[in-house]
């Protein structure tokens, strides 16, 4: 007895219109490395946080959820971090009273505090707690970042209004 192989048609050419279709569909959906490198899922934020409360203003500095309002008391405190940031890039809060347009001690007795570099997933972990010791009245704390969805045109490409901090 002899065993002859017949060809299968029908098989061989579903198989190769998969593998056909594999080859065009993954490229499409998938960055190369440099394109991934500095893009993140999200539009780029900075926020104050309490426990079960977030404060920001919107997306890339452009304030559509308008600009909230922190009533807080000395003492208080509270933690700053971003998301969708520039990787390795840093966010620096500063403070300014409303009424006199004066920039206030936000940390240790600096106008400005800087957070650590954003990690590759785009995140500046939350930092502090910071403790409220300015005196009564309404400031309003701004950031400086670099998203990492639109490339940067200057360092410190975004002035975010992030929060009024109203203290009694």
């Amino acid at each position: 007895m002899t065993l002859q192989a017949r060809p299968r048609p029908l098989k061989s050419t579903l198989t190769l219109l998969a593998c056909a279709a594999l080859t065009v569909a993954v490229p499409a959906g998938v960055a190369t490395p440099a394109q991934a490198a500095n893009r993140c899922n999200t539009a780029g934020h900075a926020y104050l946080t309490q426990p079960g409360k977030i404060y920001f203003s919107g997306y890339n500095g452009d304030q559509s959820l308008g600009v909230p309002t922190f009533n807080t008391f000395r003492g208080d405190t509270f933690r700053l971090g971003g998301n969708g940031i520039l990787p390795g890039t840093t966010i620096r809060f500063q403070a300014v009273n409303v009424d006199t347009g004066a920039q206030i001690n936000f940390y240790r007795g600096q106008p400005v505090y800087t957070t650590r570099g954003a990690a590759g997933n785009c995140v500046v972990n939350e930092e502090g707690p910071f403790t409220v010791t300015a005196p009564s009245g309404t400031y309003r704390v701004t950031a400086l970042y670099d998203p990492g969805n639109t490339p940067p045109v200057t360092p410190g490409d975004i002035i975010d209004q992030v929060v009024d901090v109203v203290v009694s």
